[in-house]
C-alpha cells in the first residue's frame, strides 16, 4: 500500500488486512446469494458455498491474509485496476490448491461445474475491487 496516509507497517498490515477481510464478507454474501437463488445451479456450477462457521471463518480469514498483498507497490495510481490483478491470487488459489488439495475435488473444480471457474474467479475478482475500494475510502 506504498503512498497510504497510514505510515507505519503495523497500520498498513492492520488496514490491507481488515481490507481482504471487508471484501471477503460481501462476495461470500453474494455467493451465497446466488447459490440460494439457483443461479449457481442454473448456470452448471455445483460449488459448495457453506453456512458453517468454521468454513466462512477460514474464508473470511484466508480474505484477510490475500488483503496483505495490498501492502505492495502494484498499479498505486488506480486502485479498480490493482483489485482486479490482486483479485486473481485468490481465484487462482482456490482452484489450484483449496479445491484439488484441500476439498479433493478436479483442479480448477471441473468435476462442480465447467463453469465452476469462472464463478471462483468472478467472485475472486469481485473480492479484490471491493477490497481495494475499502482501502480508498480507509486512506
Amino acid at each position: 500500500m506504498a503512498g497510504s496516509a497510514s505510515g507505519s507497517v503495523p497500520g498498513q498490515l492492520s488496514l490491507t488486512f481488515s481490507a481482504g477481510v471487508v471484501g471477503a464478507v460481501v462476495s461470500l454474501l453474494i455467493a451465497w446469494l446466488l447459490q440460494r437463488i439457483g443461479l449457481f445451479a442454473t448456470i452448471g456450477c455445483h460449488l459448495p458455498v457453506s453456512s458453517d462457521e468454521a468454513w466462512i471463518c477460514s474464508r473470511l480469514v484466508w480474505g484477510g491474509i490475500f488483503g496483505l498483498f495490498f501492502v505492495l507497490p502494484v498499479i498505486p495510481n488506480s486502485f479498480f485496476k490493482r483489485g482486479l490483478l490482486l483479485g486473481l491470487l485468490p481465484g487462482l488459489f482456490e482452484l489450484l490448491v483449496v479445491l484439488p488439495i484441500f476439498q479433493g475435488q478436479t483442479v480448477l473444480g471441473l468435476n462442480l461445474g465447467y463453469t465452476t471457474p469462472l464463478v471462483v474467479m468472478a467472485l475472486s475478482l469481485l473480492w479484490g475491487v471491493l477490497a481495494a475500494s475499502w482501502l480508498k475510502m480507509s486512506s
